[in-house]
């Protein structure tokens, strides 16, 4: 648990400190769980320790997936933040999965002894947080692409490592949903990207050749 970006440049003896100081909680998902409901309460942060979960929105008879979350991702922050007080969301565990949970307002108010390691946990918050939300205007801008061509290119692009090889974590279905496309076109994009020789794929596996 120590070894996370939360806890950076603090020692663990300080982390201990901040543990008993703030009342940091762990508490173990089985896979499949919610993590959290739409519409239910939240005064923390979330901090995944192990495993992966989904960030997803019910919308009619359609459900959205916003993000995905795994080890060292920071979740809850852009509802506390603002002021609310209720989840918009539903975040499922898709693995068996551990997380920590801060209290928002002991978090960002410094003890009265104004401890180093306290301040330093603020500053790295607010690292996490604004490393979510650079995430998050990826996806703004790939979803703003104006055919599906283009958004499969933009997504994929956001995974590409520098040998061109790589794998994406999600499935079809959720990539598709992701995209905010039908998954049937987005299937068949994905084939005449393939056949014009512009990409390679199986499952998860990508490479991209152009």
């Amino acid at each position: 648990m120590l070894q996370i970006d939360l806890f950076e440049k603090i020692e663990n003896n300080e982390v201990l400190e901040l543990l008993k100081c703030i009342g940091i909680k762990t508490r173990a998902f089985k896979k499949n769980t919610y993590i959290l409901k739409a519409g239910s309460k939240i005064d923390f942060l979330g901090v995944m320790l192990d495993g992966n979960a989904v960030i997803s929105k019910q919308e009619m008879n359609n459900t959205s997936v916003i993000e995905k979350l795994k080890v060292n991702d920071i979740f809850g922050h852009n509802i506390v933040c603002c002021g609310e007080t209720r989840c918009p969301y539903d975040i499922i565990a898709e693995t068996s999965c551990e997380v920590l949970f801060l209290p928002f307002e002991k978090v960002i108010t410094p003890c009265v002894n104004l401890c180093n390691y306290h301040l330093q946990l603020i500053k790295n918050i607010m690292k996490m947080i604004s490393k979510r939300n650079s995430l998050l205007n990826d996806k703004i801008d790939i979803i703003g692409k104006k055919t599906t061509r283009d958004k499969i290119f933009a997504f994929l692009n956001s995974y590409k490592t520098a040998e061109g090889v790589f794998t994406i974590p999600y499935s079809r279905n959720e990539m598709a949903k992701f995209l905010c496309v039908d998954r049937s076109a987005m299937s068949r994009e994905l084939c005449k990207m393939r056949d014009e020789g512009i990409l390679k794929f199986h499952k998860n596996y990508f490479e991209l050749l152009k």
